[in-house]
């Protein structure tokens, strides 16, 4: 009996395991402090994993090889005071190609408005519905965004239920609580939390949601099939990300889908006809003026 028990155990914890969505590697570096115990820092680093991946974040089942594949990485670079650190976190998520052994950037993202307390062994809890603490705000928060940028590229507005969820983390946070990063700061063109799920649900951002799917299940999903075929269709989804542009000029939703996809793009249309790769060139150099000499391989 006693072997059966734990038979059953172990298949029940492997289906468990292998049904949750998240599988993320976690960093947590202190490049610059000097007086707190750098224990702490690894037992966080040890929990915010533990949170990320043993956590059940949707209704869904995931393979292993389903799983959503993301680095989280947060630097702390100050101690303001008995327990309190501010710093960046940067998070990078990524899915297969179908058919391929291709890994796709999803999001590429660096927060550097990040700011919490923390004691050693504190639990980082699910807060999309409650504030318990910053860090776990922040942390339900990207979940939520990683999840819904995975779903948006695989059915049309397949990631609003997620950002939904960001949303709602981001609403539970105090009005009172000094933290810029989810203060509604669009106006003064801050990218932040706030900014990011702004532009999201914002009606000028529909054409680019779509686009978003196009060029994920519609071109990068069939590349092995007929390369030429799905670069025709990346270039539709280009022109139509060009005229998101246009409605919402310097969006950080456009310049954060540059910033994780400048390279993959470069490398799909680099051996283009000259039309093509004229209309990439036109629309990168306009979202992303800034980095122009780099898209100079299309000219």
């Amino acid at each position: 009996m006693i072997r059966i028990f734990l038979s059953i155990f172990f298949i029940a914890s492997f289906s468990w395991a292998s049904a949750q969505e998240l599988l993320v590697n976690v960093k947590v570096a202190a490049p610059s402090l000097t007086t707190t115990d750098p224990l702490i820092f690894q037992n966080l680093e040890v929990a915010i994993r533990e949170f990320y991946n043993n956590t059940k974040w949707t209704s869904d089942n995931f393979e292993p090889e389903e799983k959503i594949n993301a680095n989280v990485q947060l630097t702390i670079l100050e101690e303001s005071g008995s327990n309190s650190f501010s710093g960046e976190i940067i998070v990078q998520a990524n899915r297969p190609v179908y058919n391929s052994s291709y890994n796709t950037p999803m999001m590429s993202l660096i927060d550097n408005r990040v700011s919490f307390t923390y004691t050693d062994r504190q639990p980082i809890e699910r807060s999309e519905n409650s504030f318990s603490d910053n860090l776990s705000s922040i942390l339900t928060y990207y979940a939520y965004i990683m999840i819904g940028f995975d779903y948006e590229s695989f059915s049309q507005n397949g990631g609003e239920q997620y950002f939904r969820l960001a949303e709602n983390t981001l609403n539970s946070v105090p009005p009172s609580f000094q933290d810029e990063g989810w203060q509604n700061l669009v106006r003064n063109n801050v990218r932040n939390r706030f900014t990011l799920l702004e532009n999201l649900f914002n009606p000028r951002m529909r054409e680019f949601r779509a686009a978003f799917y196009d060029y994920h299940r519609l071109s990068l999903d069939v590349m092995t099939e007929d390369s030429d075929k799905a670069r025709a269709i990346m270039l539709g989804c280009m022109n139509s990300i060009r005229g998101a542009n246009t409605s919402y000029p310097n969006s950080m939703l456009l310049n954060l889908f540059v910033d994780t996809k400048r390279d993959e793009i470069l490398e799909i249309f680099k051996v283009a006809d000259r039309v093509q790769k004229s209309q990439v060139y036109t629309t990168l150099t306009r979202i992303d003026p800034s980095n122009a000499s780099k898209y100079g391989i299309l000219r």
